[in-house]
């Protein structure tokens, strides 16, 4: 490795991210908590040291992840319910029409009580779009039965879309001397373990956005608009990015791959249809977007000013979340200086900080964006997410109300001081309007 980070940094990064994903569990807080600081520190020491070239560092990423292929999953459940809809689609039943409560009695032969005791939410129908479901198919189709074998199929399709990732974020930091950019990503122990290891399913829509940058890039509207219909075909808030393609483009091109992009992502729910998909659907996220609740910053401020009654299920929350969306659209339109990774990154941001719910893997998709956007606040917030896990060290589950104001006044600390003083914000390389890379 000439000029490149000591051999000994990479082990230790190696040796403390294995021992993180196949240590403790997320009942164990304070070994996971402090092994994941450990991790952390080794992570920037690495990236900052003396960054390797490109490819090398794609191989290494991978290397990483291949080293974690067999990690047990002990931080979630959510696999489970992958899974589970997987299973539903392999014999032929739509995850939308039944509850794991119903399954469980009209077909106790396929599945079965110990799959069942496993999941998370079994009184709810399933919320995950149709090619988040294609992936959880193909697993279950591979494991048959074994939950340990669909398991790992599951994530062998997640390392593959990380794969994906890395080399879209490769393409978009073409300009200059930015491997460190991408290392702060590919190297993340945030991403490490709540892609590869957790296997949530942000990992499948991450890619399709980062590759719509890129075909921006590239002047192809059309596939550009595509991507987000498959990104949004995963995890449904991307659809929220083609509201960028008339600041790039006029209403006059951008109205057609919209149109075909709406046409794609409807279609694409045809092969899960049921006569009750939209109303089961629209239940179990209202159970999401009204009851859940864990490191919402803005829904805890604001119940704790007003009390729980004015805030909860209300549709406070989301009318605030619709007019900060609006006043960013306004601004992209009118001012037409936003670029596209930076919509993207304050889109999603506005979408977090109004919800109910935070998860730490819900960060992943701002690291990415942001540092295509030259923003580097997001690789502190992978940091500063993780006390979340304090909410599953005892029973009942409670989460740590404490570290959310000291979260989010050094998350906004952070943002504020990156914003103004920050020497990178008037940069080297920053992305135009296009997403192209801009020399300065």
């Amino acid at each position: 490795m000439k000029r490149g980070v000591p051999h000994f940094l990479w082990l230790l990064l190696a040796g403390g991210t294995a021992l993180l994903a196949y240590g403790p569990s997320r009942s164990q807080s304070i070994p996971l908590l402090a092994g994941f600081a450990g991790v952390f520190l080794l992570y920037l020491l690495v990236v900052f040291a003396a960054p390797v070239t490109r490819s090398r560092l794609i191989i290494l990423a991978m290397g990483l992840r291949a080293l974690l292929f067999l990690a047990p999953i002990t931080w979630t459940d959510d696999h489970v319910r992958y899974l589970w809809d997987g299973t539903c689609s392999v014999e032929g039943i739509s995850p939308f029409a039944f509850t794991p409560d119903e399954l469980l009695v009209a077909k106790p032969e396929v599945f079965n009580a110990e799959w069942y005791a496993k999941l998370n939410s079994p009184h709810f129908y399933s919320v995950y779009p149709p090619v988040a479901q294609t992936a959880f198919w193909g697993a279950a189709a591979v494991g048959r039965g074994d939950l340990w074998r669909a398991t790992l199929a599951l994530r062998l399709l997640v390392m593959a879309a990380e794969l994906l990732t890395l080399l879209a974020l490769a393409a978009l930091l073409k300009g200059g001397k930015q491997e460190h950019l991408l290392a702060l990503y590919a190297l993340n122990p945030l991403v490490l373990m709540e892609f590869t290891v957790n296997l949530h399913t942000e990992a499948f829509a991450l890619p399709a956005c980062l590759w719509a940058l890129v075909l921006l890039r590239r002047e192809k509207l059309f596939s550009t608009a595509g991507a987000l219909s498959v990104a949004a075909a995963v995890k449904l808030w991307p659809i929220l990015f083609l509201a960028w393609l008339p600041v790039k483009s006029g209403w006059k091109k951008a109205l057609m791959p919209i149109a075909l992009a709406g046409v794609f992502f409807s279609l694409s729910w045809l092969p899960l249809w049921t006569n009750k998909l939209v109303p089961h659907l629209l239940s179990s996220l209202e159970l999401y977007a009204n009851y859940l609740e864990l490191n919402g910053p803005l829904f805890e401020g604001l119940r704790f000013f007003l009390g729980d009654a004015a805030v909860k299920g209300t549709g406070l929350l989301p009318m605030i979340m619709l007019l900060s969306l609006s006043a960013l659209f306004a601004c992209a339109w009118w001012k037409r200086r936003i670029s596209f990774a930076d919509f993207m990154l304050w889109t999603s941001s506005i979408f977090l900080f109004c919800g109910q719910v935070v998860h730490p893997w819900y960060v992943v998709p701002l690291l990415a964006f942001g540092l295509a956007s030259n923003w580097y606040w997001p690789v502190a917030w992978t940091l500063l997410i993780m006390p979340t896990y304090l909410t599953y060290g005892h029973e009942p589950f409670t989460q740590p109300y404490w570290w959310m104001p000291v979260e989010y006044g050094m998350l906004a600390a952070v943002i504020v001081w990156e914003w103004r003083f920050a020497p990178w914000r008037k940069a080297k390389h920053a992305l135009t309007l296009d997403g192209t890379i801009r020399q300065q």
